[in-house]
């Protein structure tokens, strides 16, 4: 079993649903051909672990597959790539020894002495980031620097082990053997909740994860590690004195169940991250009137501007009292993280972009605004956190959306009618509006404007409206006959919206068939290029193409939709390029680029379109189908078929 393999199975024994190969080719950037041949192999060796269906892939038996997995552990780690080598070697030094001999290190990995000092050499650079350093004397290899740079070192191999799949306590539990993880949640949690405050679970994960590399490291060493002059200084420190007693209350019940004292630097940086972190239960029901004592007047300024300019270049509302709270707690703690340089992870990242890119382009947009402001750049782990807020509150009001008008039609029982309109209206209350109730076809000449009939009887004459036919008593059978009637609607509705945006949204001067792009910044220039000659931007387009790009790819599974933070193209349109084989964008590779220039009259139109691309290449039959058009006119005609 090759690694490629065994990461796949990793990922799979997280997961309890279906995961398609799609899916999992995002999640662990390889090709969805690849993720079928190493299914198929792996099932070939192991016959029926992974279940298939017209769902996707899963594994049952995970306790089979845990077995096979400790199994091939020694095998896999002969065959391994130089990447997974050098991460092999930062776990030797960072959590099991010291310092380690050089031929035995060069055997386990099944290597020559020479290539292990090639590639020790080149893991100096990896090192160099954190400030820290490779060091052989007498054949034997140790990591030095400081302290807190190696628990950083540590902390970024098991998140870059995390990000294919949700953070757990299992998967630290791997990396840190030592120490029981859940009890150390469970101490955590008692102590918030005794003084009633509640921490998300990545944040709670992620604080669980830092105490757990301490004790690693404190066992390591047999005693406190050795710390640099300055480490060992009394830490300055600006959390307040509530929340230093309760991460005492925390350090004092490890000390009694594990036996281990933290320094009081690293009980600092403990309660860092729980003020960055933590919200007041009571807080959850606050009135905005109390807000801004809490948050403070700078921060309040800020979510209003984020909501002001939401509402402007997007035409989302996020003026919701729930979400201003929400919403402005979260920038406080934002903030405090930014002030500490606290690095707060999410690794959902990935998922987050790829299943929700336009909300996340919100989020980076609003990021910018911080960073503005405030001067902060945000990572992609705390745009993805702005993210999940966003996504709360638009769901919450797609659910009001999109009301139809109806009516009722319900021939000589006009009495009874009034009783079923009230039942209609009460079952289909987030999807119908009742506007009239007549007894004869012929009245409904006198309405208009309406999107749904619904008759007790069959109609005598033809009618171009949608109409669905129920019983008197409104039965199960009907009910699911006006739902599905409501979807018909819908989809017609957001074909024909998009279908004649289509039409003049893409160009002809700007599509591309396997042109040869290097990268992003090839594929970027060019096109910008492109876009300005032909009189649709200006000359800064293409940096402002850049910008956006230099605060977060704006790759999304296999494809990329590179645009700016502002509207401001003269005229919109979208550009595209297809690559049957890929090309490199930053540290993926995509199929086709699509290439935004939005004017600000057509900024509703700017979420239509993002999410119809989005939407219909994350189905990878239609990916491929889309790949094989050599012409424009090819390439029009596949995506109007896809207007549903």
């Amino acid at each position: 079993m090759n690694e490629k393999e065994k990461v796949l199975l990793r990922l799979l024994i997280t997961q309890d649903a279906w995961l398609t190969s799609f899916s999992m080719s995002s999640l662990l950037g390889i090709s969805v051909r690849s993720v079928k041949t190493y299914i198929s192999d792996i099932n070939a060796a192991y016959p029926g672990l992974i279940v298939s269906s017209r769902n996707g892939f899963l594994v049952e038996d995970k306790r089979r597959l845990t077995k096979i997995l400790q199994t091939v552990k020694s095998d896999v780690l002969r065959q391994q790539g130089v990447e997974d080598r050098k991460k092999y070697i930062l776990q030797k030094l960072l959590l099991e020894k010291e310092q380690y001999d050089l031929d035995m290190l060069a055997d386990d990995l099944a290597i020559s002495p020479v290539t292990l000092m090639k590639e020790l050499s080149g893991l100096n650079g990896e090192l160099s980031e954190y400030e820290l350093s490779l060091k052989t004397r007498n054949n034997m290899v140790s990591i030095t620097g400081r302290e807190t740079e190696k628990k950083k070192m540590i902390s970024k191999l098991i998140y870059k082990d995390a990000r294919e799949s949700f953070l757990s306590i299992k998967l630290i539990q791997g990396y840190l053997p030592h120490y029981d993880l859940a009890e150390v949640r469970r101490i955590i949690f008692s102590s918030l909740r005794k003084n009633h405050y509640f921490m998300d679970d990545f944040s709670m994960m992620n604080l669980i994860l830092h105490i757990a590399i301490t004790l690693e490291r404190h066992r390591f060493y047999k005693s406190p590690p050795a710390h640099t002059n300055k480490e060992r200084e009394a830490p300055k420190t600006f959390v307040n004195a509530h929340i230093q007693a309760i991460m005492a209350d925390i350090a004092k019940s490890l000390h009694e169940r594990v036996g281990m004292k933290f320094t009081p630097q690293e009980t600092n940086d403990f309660s860092l991250l729980v003020m960055s972190s933590v919200i007041k239960d009571s807080l959850e029901k606050m009135q905005a009137g109390a807000l801004e004592e809490t948050v403070g007047e700078g921060v309040i300024r800020l979510v209003k501007m984020m909501q002001e300019k939401a509402e402007e270049w997007f035409n989302i509302t996020l003026a919701d009292p729930d979400f201003t709270v929400r919403l402005a707690l979260h920038i406080k703690n934002l903030l405090i993280r930014l002030e500490n340089n606290i690095r707060l992870r999410n690794p959902q990242v990935s998922m987050i972009k790829n299943t929700y890119p336009f909300i996340y382009d919100v989020s980076v947009y609003m990021a910018c605004i911080i960073t503005q402001e405030k001067g902060y750049i945000l990572s992609e782990d705390e745009i993805s956190y702005i993210a999940l807020h966003l996504g709360v509150l638009i769901e919450e009001n797609n659910n009001i959306k999109n009301k139809m008008k109806v009516i009722l039609l319900n021939p000589q029982y006009f009495y009874n009618s009034v009783e079923l309109a009230k039942k209609i209206s009460r079952i289909f209350e987030d999807n119908l509006l009742i506007t009239g109730i007549v007894s004869l076809e012929d009245e409904l000449e006198d309405y208009s404007g309406y999107d749904l009939i619904i008759t007790t009887t069959p109609f005598a004459s033809f009618t171009d409206t949608s109409f669905v036919q129920i019983s008197r008593n409104l039965n199960n059978n009907d009910i699911s006959a006006v739902y599905g009637k409501i979807a018909d609607i819908l989809k017609t509705r957001i074909k024909m919206k998009v279908e004649a945006k289509l039409k003049h949204i893409f160009r002809e001067e700007l599509f591309y068939v396997n042109r040869g792009f290097k990268d992003q910044n090839d594929a970027i220039t060019v096109m910008a290029d492109d876009l300005a000659e032909q009189g649709y931007v200006d000359a800064n387009f293409k940096e402002k193409l850049f910008q956006r790009e230099r605060v977060s790819s704006s790759a999304y599974s296999n494809i990329a939709m590179p645009h700016p933070l502002e509207m401001c193209a003269f005229t919109s349109v979208v550009g595209v390029s297809l690559h049957p084989h890929g090309i490199t964008w930053n540290n993926t590779r995509v199929n086709i680029v699509f290439l935004l220039a939005i004017n600000t009259r057509d900024r509703l139109f700017f979420k239509d379109i993002f999410d119809f691309i989005t939407e219909i290449i994350s189905d990878e039959h239609n990916l491929k189908i889309i790949l094989e058009a050599k012409t424009f006119d090819k390439f029009i005609d596949i995506l109007v078929s896809f207007v549903k």
